[in-house]
């Protein structure tokens, strides 16, 4: 099956699907559910998702405006049937031309380390020390530079 991406409306029905699905692959396998803290503030970020008919999302990502040039990607999460198939790096790619659009010249993320080479491979590269986050992840900070189109 084929899917494509598109920016996602806060509150929309596709939108409430990213959440399930970011609750599936990032929160239940280590003992969470999102909570309101967790979706704090998301009414001012960018919903980005991988959609196959129309109607079912099985990959997303957000990004999280933080200074006047960077952003932070974050909740990336692609369906256990998806994967595989480069839709990760097709949201990440996405992710990046939407961020560059808007002015943003670097993008930040928390990363699982067992997602390190994914982000490697995408051109991101680690900052400090890996660290744990949510009592047993361990995660590593990467960066990107974009390329800021001229306006």
């Amino acid at each position: 099956m084929s899917a494509f991406i598109q920016e996602l409306f806060y509150g929309s029905s596709l939108y409430e699907d990213s959440k399930r699905l970011r609750e599936e692959i990032l929160r239940r396998p280590i003992g969470r559910v999102l909570d309101e803290k967790d979706l704090q503030g998301e009414d001012r970020q960018i919903h980005i998702a991988a959609v196959e008919d129309s109607f079912s999302v099985v990959g997303t990502v957000i990004l999280k405006p933080g200074s006047s040039r960077n952003i932070t990607l974050r909740q990336m999460a692609v369906a256990n049937s998806a994967q595989g198939r480069g839709l990760g790096r097709d949201l990440v790619k996405t992710a990046e031309v939407i961020a560059a659009a808007r002015g943003f010249d670097r993008v930040d993320m928390h990363a699982r380390t067992e997602a390190q080479g994914f982000y490697e491979k995408l051109g991101y590269h680690t900052e400090g020390d890996t660290f744990i986050e949510f009592g047993s992840v361990p995660t590593i900070i990467m960066t990107r530079d974009l390329l800021v189109p001229t306006r």
